[in-house]
């Protein structure tokens, strides 16, 4: 049975040399072919919902938060969940890597609870951005457990933006792997059943997102499991191939 993996899709523009002509297309794509949202900047937000609303188009739309680094001050990054809130239905903020790599966990945790709690209260949905590439499997352990504890919606793997030179050293790749999509299933079951999990970075064809969602043991329901690609067209070339 096929699975319609387009409309688990968060079709991404996120290159910051993009402007509103990248927007305009990505937005005429994610209404062509069903993708479930559009992921963009916040410096487009409020272009993109002119542009939707102009077309009737009524699908998503997700603002990335304190990105690609996670570097901002927790007062910084709640205030941009408040901010984003006005035009954005969802918000992916990466984790506080540089407070995770320092082991200031009571400090990771606050983040999180507070960002979390900034967005339900605003109505959104938040997803938690791990940046698997820079931590190693005991961060992981801890950090995932954070994200699942603190009532995220979605735990999601990568950036897309990761240093590779640095990935390698610690032994990882970049992107959605497998290995750490299992871990996030295992740890799910003990901390946050309900959690989704949405895999981004390097997902290319459809062959791929299936063993990530099989990987996720997560059922096609967008709520459950999404794919963050900027590379959608890719995948469905991929479907045409199977045929």
């Amino acid at each position: 049975m096929e699975v319609n993996i387009i409309g688990l899709i968060d079709n991404t523009y996120l290159r910051p040399y993009g402007s509103t002509r990248e927007i305009e297309a990505l937005i005429e794509d994610t209404a062509r072919y069903g993708a479930h949202s559009i992921t963009i900047n916040p410096v487009f937000l409020r272009y993109a919902r002119e542009y939707m609303a102009r077309k009737g188009y009524k699908f998503k739309v997700v603002a990335v938060v304190d990105f690609p680094f996670g570097a901002g001050t927790t007062e910084t990054r709640v205030d941009a969940v408040k901010r984003y809130s006005q035009y954005a239905d969802e918000l992916d903020i990466v984790a506080p890597i540089g407070l995770v790599k320092s082991g200031l966990w009571s400090e990771v945790e606050y983040d999180i609870n507070a960002v979390v709690e900034t967005a339900h209260r605003e109505g959104k949905v938040i997803k938690i951005i791990v940046e698997d590439a820079y931590t190693t499997r005991e961060e992981k352990l801890e950090l995932y457990r954070i994200v699942m504890q603190s009532g995220a919606d979605f735990i999601k793997t990568s950036t897309g933006f990761e240093e590779k030179d640095y990935a390698e050293k610690l032994g990882n790749k970049t992107g959605a792997q497998i290995e750490n999509v299992k871990l996030m299933a295992e740890l799910s079951r003990k901390y946050n059943p309900r959690i989704g999990i949405k895999v981004a970075g390097g997902v290319r064809t459809y062959q791929q997102a299936l063993e990530l969602m099989r990987a996720a043991e997560r059922e096609p329901d967008p709520m459950r499991f999404r794919i963050g690609t900027s590379h959608m067209m890719s995948i469905i070339e991929s479907m045409r191939g199977i045929h």
